[in-house]
C-alpha cells in the first residue's frame, strides 16, 4: 500500500527540518510529487465523458518536457478520438490477446483471461506515443554506445504524462499487447518510427484503486525494494559501508505484530522433557515379562512419550488428526500435475468422510479437524470445516513473497489457537495433515532455504509430474529462492517468502501442542517442513515430535536428518493429508498400552533373568 498522506507529510517535514538545499520544494510540492508517484495506476475501466482541453495540454507540455539524452526529444504524440479507429485497435489487442493466452497453463491461462486489460473503447482518448530516432538528425550525443536511448528517453515521456494525469485525476492505461506492424498501418505511422506505448486516457470508472490492480488480482505483487538493491557490484545485497537503505524507509519500520505475544508465550511455555518421568519409564521397561530392549523403538517411543506427558505411564486415547489446508500461487507454474481446483473439492471430501485420511483416522479411532488456512474458492459455511482464511491463496513465490510476515505470524497464531482448542477438548496424542496443490514445491523451498542444500536434491515428484514437469519446478523454487532471499536465521522470513498458509499453521499446531505437553505425530514432507520450522523457531520442539513415517518426497529426509529423527515406518507414502500419521498412531498407542496392560515378571511369576556368574 502507497504511504499516506499523513506519512508523507511527516517524511516531508523530517526532511525539510534535516538541511535539504534551498532548492528543494516545499513540504506540500513535496508531499504532492510523491503522492503522484505513488498512487499512480494502471486504470482498465473509464468513464465516458472527456475531460477538458487545457487539462490534455498540460499532460503533453509535460511529456514533452522530459529528459532526453543530448535532448534529442525523438517523441511524437498521435491523439485518437476517432471510434472507428479505436474499434480496429480493439480488434488487434483482442486477437494478441487470445494469441497470448497460450502461453499461459491452467489455471493461469484462466486468470488471465479473466483480466481487463484495456479501456480502449471505454475511455474518451487514445493516445500513441512514438519514437523517431531520426528525429535529432544522425549523430546524437550520448546516443553512440547505447543506441536504444531514444526508446528509453520515450519512456520517460510516458512516465511523465503518467504522473501529471495522476496529479490532476486522469486515469492512464498502457496497452502493451498489440502487434507493432498492424498499429502502425492503422495510425499512418512510418515504418523507421517506433510506437512505444499505446495509452487510454479518462477519468477512472472506479476511482484509484489502493494497490496495483494485478497485485490485488493475485497476478503478481510488489517486489520489496531490498530484493532489488545492489551494493558496489551485481549481486552484493549487502556491504559493509552501506546501511540497509530499504530499512531507512519510514513504511520500513516494524509495526507491532498483534499475534507476537501469543507466539512468545507459547514458544516460552515448551518446556524440557521430564527426565524423571522418562527414568521411571525405563524402570517399567526393565521389569515387563520380556527380555530387556527386546521391543525395540516401542520401548524407546514408550520413553519418550513419558517424557513429554510427564506421566510414566502415558496414554494416548484422545486422539486427533488437523489437516490444514492452503492454496499456492506457484502452481501458475506448472509445478503439479493437477490444478488448484483440487484443494477446495478435496476439503469437501474430507468434510464427507471420503478421503484416505478419514477411514485411516476411523481405524485409529481419532477425530479429524479440517481447517481452511487459506483456499482459494469460497468453501460453504458448514460446522465442519474450522474456517481461519489468512488469504486466498498465497502469492506465485516465483515472482515475490508467498505471503507477507504478518500473515505469515497470523497463520501460525491461528495453528496455536486451533490446537489449543483441541487440547481444552481432550487431547493425548495430535497428527498433522495437508492439503494444498503445490505445497510440495513451497516444502522444498523451505527446506533448501534452511539447510542450504541444492533445490534439486530436495524436490520430487510431487502428484505424479513428469520429467518436464520436475524440471519446471525445480526451476520455479530456484527462481523464488533467488528474487526473495529468505534468512535461513529467520524461520518467519522464511515461511513468509517461500511457504504457505496451511504449512504456518502446522508450525502453530506444533509449538501449541508442545507447549501442552502433547506428543506431535508428523506426518510426510509438508508436515516436516512445518516440523522444520517450528523446530528453528523453539529448539526445543524436537523432543516433542514423532516422525510416522519416511517419504517418497526426497526432500523429507533432509528434514528428517536435520531433526534427527527417526521414522516409524517406510511405506513408500506420498499422499499427505496425514495418512501416514494416522497409521503410526497404532504403534504409538502400542507403546502406551504395553507398559500399562503388560505383567511384571512378579506379577506373572515368571524367572527374571539370571545374574552374571
Amino acid at each position: 500500500m502507497p504511504p499516506q498522506s499523513r506519512e508523507l507529510t511527516a517524511a516531508a517535514s523530517r526532511a525539510t527540518s534535516s538541511g535539504l538545499p534551498e532548492d528543494a520544494f516545499p513540504v506540500e510540492a513535496l508531499q504532492g510529487v510523491y503522492q503522484a508517484i505513488f498512487q499512480r495506476r494502471d486504470i482498465r475501466s473509464f468513464r465516458a465523458d472527456p475531460f477538458p482541453d487545457d487539462v490534455l495540454a498540460r499532460l503533453l507540455n509535460a511529456a514533452h518536457h522530459a529528459p532526453s539524452v543530448g535532448f534529442m526529444q525523438p517523441w511524437s504524440f498521435v491523439l485518437v478520438r476517432d471510434r472507428e479507429t479505436r474499434t480496429q485497435v480493439q480488434a488487434l489487442f483482442e486477437r494478441e490477446r487470445q494469441a497470448a493466452a497460450c502461453f499461459f497453463d491452467e489455471p493461469r491461462r484462466s486468470q488471465y483471461l479473466s483480466l481487463k486489460l484495456e479501456g480502449i473503447l471505454e475511455a474518451p482518448l487514445n493516445l500513441c506515443v512514438t519514437c523517431d530516432p531520426t528525429a535529432a538528425g544522425p549523430a546524437v550525443l550520448g546516443r553512440n554506445s547505447i543506441p536504444e536511448t531514444d526508446v528509453y528517453s520515450t519512456c520517460c515521456a510516458v512516465e511523465n504524462l503518467w504522473l501529471a494525469a495522476r496529479a490532476e485525476g486522469i486515469g492512464v492505461g498502457w496497452v502493451s499487447i498489440i502487434k507493432l506492424p498492424q498499429l502502425r498501418e492503422i495510425l499512418g505511422i512510418p515504418p523507421h518510427v517506433v510506437p512505444v506505448a499505446y495509452l487510454c486516457l479518462g477519468y477512472p470508472a472506479d476511482g484509484f484503486p489502493v494497490r496495483p490492480v494485478l497485485q490485488t488480482a493475485g497476478w503478481h505483487r510488489r517486489t520489496p525494494l531490498g530484493a532489488v538493491l545492489h551494493y558496489e557490484r551485481w549481486g552484493t545485497p549487502s556491504h559493509p559501508t552501506w546501511p540497509a537503505l530499504d530499512q531507512l524507509l519510514p513504511e520500513a519500520a516494524q509495526a507491532v505484530d498483534p499475534n507476537a505475544p501469543l507466539l512468545d508465550d507459547t514458544i516460552r511455555q515448551v518446556g524440557e522433557l521430564d527426565r524423571s518421568a522418562m527414568e521411571t519409564a525405563r524402570l517399567r521397561q526393565d521389569v515387563l515379562t520380556k527380555p530387556q530392549g527386546s521391543l525395540g523403538r516401542l520401548e524407546a517411543l514408550h520413553v519418550q512419550l513419558a517424557g513429554i506427558s510427564g506421566n510414566p505411564l502415558p496414554v494416548a486415547e484422545r486422539k486427533a488428526v488437523i489437516v490444514m489446508a492452503g492454496d499456492h500461487g506457484i502452481t501458475a507454474e506448472g509445478v503439479s500435475a493437477y490444478p488448484a481446483a483440487v484443494t477446495p473439492q478435496m476439503v469437501l471430501n474430507f468434510v464427507r468422510g471420503g478421503a484416505a485420511i478419514n477411514v485411516l483416522a476411523r481405524q485409529a479411532g481419532a477425530r479429524v479437524v479440517v481447517v481452511d488456512m487459506g483456499v482459494a474458492a469460497d468453501l460453504p459455511a458448514d460446522p465442519a470445516i474450522v474456517s481461519r482464511p489468512v488469504a486466498r491463496g498465497t502469492f506465485n513465490m516465483a515472482h515475490g513473497p508467498a505471503m507477507t510476515r504478518s500473515q505469515a505470524s497470523q497463520a501460525v497464531a491461528s495453528g496455536i489457537a486451533i490446537v489449543n482448542a483441541e487440547i481444552a477438548r481432550g487431547l493425548d496424542l495430535v497428527a498433522t495433515g495437508d492439503m494444498g496443490i503445490g505445497n510440495t514445491a513451497a516444502s522444498s523451498a523451505i527446506v533448501a532455504a534452511i539447510t542450504g542444500k541444492p533445490v534439486a536434491d530436495l524436490t520430487g515428484r510431487g502428484t505424479g509430474i513428469d520429467d518436464a514437469g520436475l524440471r519446471r519446478k525445480v526451476a520455479a523454487i530456484e527462481q523464488a529462492l533467488a528474487v526473495n532471499r529468505p534468512d535461513p536465521h529467520d524461520p518467519l522470513d522464511v515461511l513468509a517468502k517461500v511457504g504457505g498458509f496451511e504449512i504456518g499453521g502446522l508450525v502453530g499446531v506444533i509449538l501449541g501442542a508442545a507447549a501442552g505437553r502433547v506428543p506431535v505425530l508428523i506426518d510426510g514432507f509438508i508436515s516436516g517442513a512445518a516440523a522444520l520450522l517450528a523446530a528453528e523457531l523453539c529448539p526445543a520442539v524436537r523432543g516433542y515430535l514423532v516422525a510416522a513415517h519416511t517419504s517418497v518426497e526426497v526432500g523429507h529426509r533432509a528434514i528428517l536428518e536435520r531433526l534427527e529423527l527417526i521414522p516409524l515406518m517406510t511405506l513408500d507414502l506420498r499422499l499427505g493429508e496425514g495418512t501416514g500419521a494416522a497409521l503410526a498412531m497404532h504403534l504409538v498407542e502400542a507403546a502406551c498400552r504395553i507398559p500399562r496392560q503388560m505383567a511384571t515378571f512378579a506379577q506373572a511369576g515368571v524367572a527374571e533373568r539370571s545374574a552374571e556368574p
